[in-house]
C-alpha cells in the first residue's frame, strides 16, 4: 500500500470530483475513504446524494433518502442520475453509484419544498447526551480506514460492555466548504452497526438498506461535532433491525434512520 493511496482527502475533494455524476466526473476512491473490501456507506451515501442534488439548479431540500447497498464499491466510482418525478413541491431523485464491478448503490432522494402546518408533534426520545468534547484526547482510525477522516472521544465501540446501542459524538478533521447535507449523510453512518454492541467475537456485518429522514430546517452544530445514536431492536435470523438518531451540540434533533445489518454469528 503506497503513501499516495493512504493520504487523507477531504470529503469536499471528492465531492467536487463527483459534481454531479456521469462519467465525466469519476471519483477516485482513496484507501482511506474505505471499509474492507468497499467504499465507506456514508461516502457513498453523500456521493449519491452531491450527483442528485445537481440534477436541477432549483431543487428544494432534501426530506428522505432510500439506500440499498447492493455490493461491494472500489476502484473509480461514478454517479449516475435520473429525475424519477417532479411536482410543484416535491422531487423524487434516483442516483447510483458504480465501481470498477458494477452497481454498488442505489437511491431515491426526495426533496421537498416546507409546507405551512397546524400539526407538529416529536415522540423522539432523547439518548443520553456525553458532555460535548472539549479539550479531550481525541482518536482517530487508521489510516487505510474511513475513520482516519474523523476525531471522536475514546473507542467507537467498546466490546467488553454487551449493550444493543451505541452513543458517541463524532466529527470530521476537515469541514471547510461542505454541503451540510452531505456532511450528515456521511457521519450518520460514523459508528459500528450497533449489533457488534452484542457479539461475542469478531464477526462480519454488512449494512444492506438504509432510510435517512431530514428533520431539521438548519443542519448547525458547534465545532463540527454530532451525537451518533444507534439502537439495534430486533436481531435474528442473521438480520438486524436498528434505529438511529443524529443530534447537534445543542441537544437538537437533525435526522432519524433506520438500517438493516446483516451479521454472521
Amino acid at each position: 500500500m503506497t503513501d499516495k493511496q493512504t493520504q487523507t482527502v477531504a470529503l469536499s475533494e471528492l465531492l467536487d470530483q463527483c459534481g454531479p455524476g456521469g462519467p465525466d466526473h469519476p471519483v477516485a476512491l482513496p484507501q482511506s475513504w474505505t471499509q474492507g473490501r468497499t467504499a465507506f456507506g456514508g461516502l457513498s451515501g453523500a456521493l449519491a446524494y452531491q450527483a442528485a442534488s445537481h440534477i436541477e439548479a432549483d431543487l428544494p431540500p432534501l426530506r428522505s433518502a432510500q439506500i440499498a447497498f447492493t455490493g461491494p464499491l472500489f476502484g473509480t466510482l461514478t454517479a449516475e442520475t435520473a429525475m424519477l418525478r417532479r411536482g410543484k413541491s416535491t422531487a423524487f431523485v434516483q442516483s447510483e453509484i458504480f465501481g470498477d464491478k458494477g452497481l454498488g448503490l442505489h437511491c431515491n432522494f426526495i426533496f421537498a419544498a416546507p409546507r405551512p402546518t397546524e400539526v407538529k408533534t416529536s415522540d423522539i426520545v432523547e439518548p443520553d447526551f456525553p458532555a460535548l468534547p472539549d479539550g479531550e484526547d481525541l482518536h482517530s482510525g487508521p489510516p487505510q480506514f474511513f475513520t482516519s477522516n474523523m476525531e471522536y472521544v475514546g473507542k467507537r465501540i467498546d466490546t467488553s460492555t454487551k449493550t444493543n446501542r451505541l452513543t458517541r459524538w463524532m466529527r470530521l478533521k476537515q469541514r471547510a466548504g461542505l454541503d451540510p447535507v452531505a456532511e450528515i449523510l456521511c457521519m450518520c453512518d460514523s459508528l459500528p452497526p450497533s449489533v457488534m454492541g452484542l457479539l461475542d467475537k469478531n464477526a462480519m456485518v454488512s449494512s444492506m438498506n438504509w432510510q435517512v429522514n431530514i428533520i431539521a430546517e438548519a443542519l448547525t452544530t458547534q465545532d463540527g461535532w454530532w451525537l451518533i445514536d444507534s439502537h439495534t431492536h430486533h436481531a435474528d435470523h442473521g438480520a438486524s433491525s436498528q434505529y438511529m438518531s443524529i443530534w447537534n451540540s445543542r441537544r437538537e434533533l437533525m435526522a432519524t434512520a433506520m438500517q438493516s445489518v446483516a451479521y454472521y454469528a
